[in-house]
């Protein structure tokens, strides 16, 4: 009797984190503009990853319970969140190596990318960041690369926030809440002072539409001494682009269909290294007060 129920139990919390990942309402990342301290840098760092087969349960139970936390008590590291790929949007376009189950978001500060990376490369030797069971550790098991704030976190014109619906209503349910990766490279001979203006434009444009709630850009931060190689090629730019939705295919065919119209310009971007991923959020954010009571 023992042994079945606690197979049960673990059926059970693996339904409800299949469940959860399908229909996410968590909030997007830390409120506000999100620009760096006065003398600092901010960083978004990537990784994309998938579990090693058959141990799901340990890698999402090891991130969410235990890494999570470990890495948010070092000096720099501020915030984190975790996305699950939504991977039947269409047109897709996001190369064979990004198409990685898993995505967490790491929100940095500070002056020295080099020391923000080693400072936690010497947390996980040593102990005190407790590897994650169920990760694939290898040479190609994530992918990683370190973004920089080029520009403040830019909400909707109209001022419109992310909806609730009223506590008496018991019939509307509330849109699920996706992330957009936009890696986006100038075509040659475009300049970064114009395409870095063209892009705020589009920015603005783009969250005129309906469920298209929020955006932020970045440069590609060269990967410091301490960081992992890697062979792959990222592209200068990125643009996380918040939205909410009953599906992430209607928003994206919200933004086709506005670009064709040319309500919303079409950027210089290099169409062969140009790609985006859709992903819905599977945790809130948290921050090492979450863990200090």
């Amino acid at each position: 009797m023992s042994r079945i129920f606690k197979l049960l139990c673990v059926s059970v919390a693996v339904a409800l984190t299949l469940t959860t990942a399908a229909v996410a309402q968590w909030s997007i990342g830390q409120p506000g503009m999100r620009e760096p301290p006065p003398g600092q840098n901010r960083y978004v760092y990537l990784v994309m990853s998938d579990p090693l087969p058959g141990r799901e349960f340990d890698f999402n139970d090891g991130y969410q319970n235990m890494h999570m936390g470990d890495l948010v008590q070092l000096p720099g590291w501020t915030g984190a969140q975790r996305f699950r790929l939504v991977p039947d949007v269409m047109p897709r376009n996001t190369q064979p190596l990004y198409r990685r189950g898993n995505l967490i978001i790491w929100d940095q500060e500070g002056t020295d990318l080099n020391k923000l990376r080693s400072d936690a490369n010497a947390a996980i030797a040593g102990g005190k960041s407790r590897l994650i069971p169920g990760f694939d550790y290898g040479p190609d098991g994530g992918v990683r690369a370190t973004y920089q704030v080029i520009g403040a976190r830019v909400t909707r014109p109209d001022g419109r926030k992310p909806f609730i619906p009223d506590y008496t209503d018991n019939k509307t349910p509330r849109p699920n809440r996706y992330i957009m990766l936009d890696f986006v490279e100038p075509v040659a001979g475009v300049s970064d002072n114009t395409f870095e203006a063209a892009l705020s434009k589009r920015v603005t444009e783009v969250l005129t539409l309906p469920g298209w709630m929020a955006a932020q850009p970045f440069r590609f931060a060269t990967p410091p001494p301490s960081a992992r190689p890697t062979s792959l090629a990222f592209t200068k730019y990125l643009v996380i682009w918040e939205t909410e939705g009953s599906r992430a295919q209607e928003l994206q065919d919200t933004l086709i269909a506005a670009t064709k119209a040319g309500e919303v310009r079409a950027l210089a971007a290099d169409p062969a290294t140009a790609q985006s991923s859709w992903w819905v959020t599977t945790s809130p954010f948290i921050t090492k007060n979450d863990f200090q009571r």
